[in-house]
């Protein structure tokens, strides 16, 4: 087995890489890794890829098993890719004694020594965020960050949520990701010296039903660096006040994706208006499955969309609590198809009511792929799976770790 050729190993780790799921196989590749030189280079390539740090301990244990004094550990901290990082202060957090909870000092420390680190999430559990953590991060030698994501797991300290923004300085952001809960203060960023560099092509924002939310202004203000790249725009839980139309008007000709969910539903009163000159919008997903999301009635409220909805649309998504709202999404995909002279290539439906969707939803002419679902389903997703596969990186990556 360890003379089989480098392109067989690698085909054999990714049919193992993942397991049921969906979670990395490690015991399996670490097991890889011992067959020979050929096996240990490729396995560890892929044990290296995504690294999760949530405690003191577990870095430690990181830096020892890639020493950057050695060739070989050097080559495996160029390996990481993706960074998860857990902030947890000085809290006793997921069972992790404060002596072994991870500060932002240590997040600049470990990032300085991964050189080729493109997606960093970041957990917040803690109780304190430094102030200095912006001029550390300056200061250090940083990665090409392309996607932030950050996620206030409990209600956050720093109302202002520094670190998100902190890191849209980083010129080399292309997609960022908020989730978190708390009391805003985004425009006081707004009116300061600090300003974004990044020329973000996805900006996805859940603040989970938090007041004040956040206004169009404020999201202006992010994007302001590079205000005409922005290409995917994922709003959930959000309130969206007067001043988000003129913002959705403004970038809606670029964008290529377009989730929204609120809890009023006088917010998507003007939805149609926005659809209008989001000529190359190619996906529409109405979040109004979320629970106090009740920002969009099918029955009453889809013919008006339909009627402003773009024929390059590939993908629809939206929740149906009634079987009149099932008849009238059925006839308005009819009639946009007739209109458009366009084939829907998916279409995602969650029914929100009792019952099925009967005989005729099992297969709709208009609609090439249909994914239905039931309130009720455990896994409802209004996108197919996607996840990021590392084969065409690592079996670069395997060859020059072989070689050394």
């Amino acid at each position: 087995m360890s003379q089989l050729n480098l392109d067989i190993i690698n085909l054999i780790l990714d049919f193992i890489y993942w397991k049921d799921d969906l979670s990395v196989d490690r015991p399996t590749l670490a097991t890889a890794s011992r067959i020979s030189r050929a096996w240990q280079g490729a396995a560890q390539a892929r044990l290296f890829y995504s690294v999760v740090i949530e405690a003191r301990w577990r870095m430690s244990a990181f830096m020892k098993s890639a020493p950057a004094r050695t060739r070989r550990g050097k080559q495996l901290r160029t390996a990481v890719r993706e960074l998860t990082f857990v902030l947890s202060g000085h809290t006793t957090v997921m069972g992790i004694a404060p002596s072994h909870s991870l500060l932002e000092k240590d997040l600049v420390f470990v990032l300085s020594d991964l050189p080729n680190v493109y997606q960093l999430r970041i957990y917040s559990l803690a109780a304190k965020v430094s102030l200095g953590f912006q001029a550390s991060l300056a200061a250090a030698t940083m990665p090409k960050i392309r996607s932030i994501v950050v996620d206030y797991a409990a209600e956050p300290p720093d109302r202002e949520h520094q670190i998100f923004f902190d890191f849209l300085s980083l010129p080399s952001v292309e997609r960022a990701l908020f989730v978190g809960k708390g009391t805003y203060r985004w425009a006081s960023y707004a009116k300061s010296e600090q300003r974004p560099q990044a020329a973000l092509k996805e900006l996805r924002i859940d603040l989970r039903h938090s007041q004040p939310s956040v206004r169009g202004t404020d999201l202006a203000w992010v994007i302001s660096y590079s205000p005409s790249s922005l290409e995917i725009l994922h709003l959930y839980d959000m309130v969206l006040d007067s001043t988000m139309s003129k913002f959705l008007t403004t970038v809606a000709p670029q964008l290529v994706s377009f989730h929204v969910s609120s809890s009023r539903h006088s917010d998507l009163g003007a939805l149609a208006d926005w659809l209008q000159p989001m000529t190359r919008l190619k996906e529409l997903v109405i979040r109004n499955d979320i629970p106090s999301a009740d920002c969009f009635r099918a029955a009453t409220d889809l013919p008006r969309v339909m009627s402003a909805l773009p024929s390059s649309i590939r993908h629809l998504g939206f929740a149906v609590d009634s079987q009149l709202a099932l008849r009238v999404t059925r006839s308005q995909i009819k009639t946009w198809n007739q209109r458009t002279g366009e084939c829907l290539k998916v279409l995602t439906l969650v029914l929100l009511a009792n019952g099925t969707f009967g005989e005729d939803w099992k297969q709709v002419p208009e609609v090439s792929r249909l994914r239905l679902f039931h309130f009720t389903d455990d896994d409802i997703s209004f996108a197919p799976a996607r996840w990021s596969h590392p084969t065409i990186f690592l079996v670069s990556l395997t060859h020059r770790l072989v070689e050394s």
